[in-house]
């Protein structure tokens, strides 16, 4: 049925039960897991030039155990695993990246926001919904 499931991460707990989700879609399936996670370039605009090199240090650094972590387990699973870490706005490097891998499904978290709150942060995953051209798949917090 699958052939490609994408896990969007970020190393969160949210990120952490869609880890779950997506290893038994791969598992199920037979599919290949790709975990990808997005260093956010909006991240980095409020550091000054001085403090940019060492906030994108930082920022690929958590995105790359993010990602590192996330295979290992997969692997541990007997899942085949690809992973990769992208820079740029999250939801459009997600939906690229689904694209270019011809993902069958992609699986991402959510913090499970709502409100004030989610209307002024916005959310990742409700970006991803309605801009991705293949099926996702949103694991809640609880």
């Amino acid at each position: 049925m699958y052939d490609a499931v994408l896990l969007a991460t970020d190393g969160s707990t949210p990120a952490s039960r869609a880890f779950d989700r997506a290893v038994t879609l791969a598992i199920e399936t037979g599919a290949t897991l790709h975990v990808l996670s997005v260093v956010d370039v909006g991240d980095l605009d409020p550091f000054t030039d001085a403090d940019i090199d060492a906030v994108d240090e930082l920022l690929r650094d958590a995105a790359e155990t993010a990602v590192d972590d996330a295979a290992e387990r997969a692997r541990e699973a007997g899942v085949d695993v690809v992973s990769t870490v992208r820079v740029g706005v999250p939801h459009r490097e997600i939906c690229a990246y689904a694209d270019e891998t011809a993902a069958d499904v992609v699986v991402v978290g959510t913090h499970g926001r709502a409100g004030l709150s989610r209307a002024l942060l916005g959310s990742v995953a409700a970006r991803v919904v309605r801009t991705s051209t293949v099926p996702v798949l949103v694991v809640p917090p609880v």
